[in-house]
């Protein structure tokens, strides 16, 4: 997301298996997978409101929502 917003890359968002609005929110499934990642990781706190606000924007992107795919 930061060479999208300095250099202008194009990011096309493939949200497989999850709603765009939980990862957005970082709720349901994903909230649950993603904190448990921060936790095992052991990442700084800077680090961590990072990642969740690259997440909020990638989410708010059009992108490819695949749900209930076989």
């Amino acid at each position: 997301m930061e060479c999208r917003r300095t250099i202008g890359h194009i990011v096309l968002p493939v949200f497989y298996n999850v709603d765009p609005s939980e990862v957005r929110h970082q709720a349901g499934e994903f909230g649950k997978a993603f904190q448990s990642l921060l936790s095992r990781v052991s990442v700084k706190e800077d680090a961590s409101l990072k990642w969740r606000h690259a997440l909020g924007e990638a989410s708010g992107l059009a992108g490819l929502v695949v749900l209930n795919s076989r």
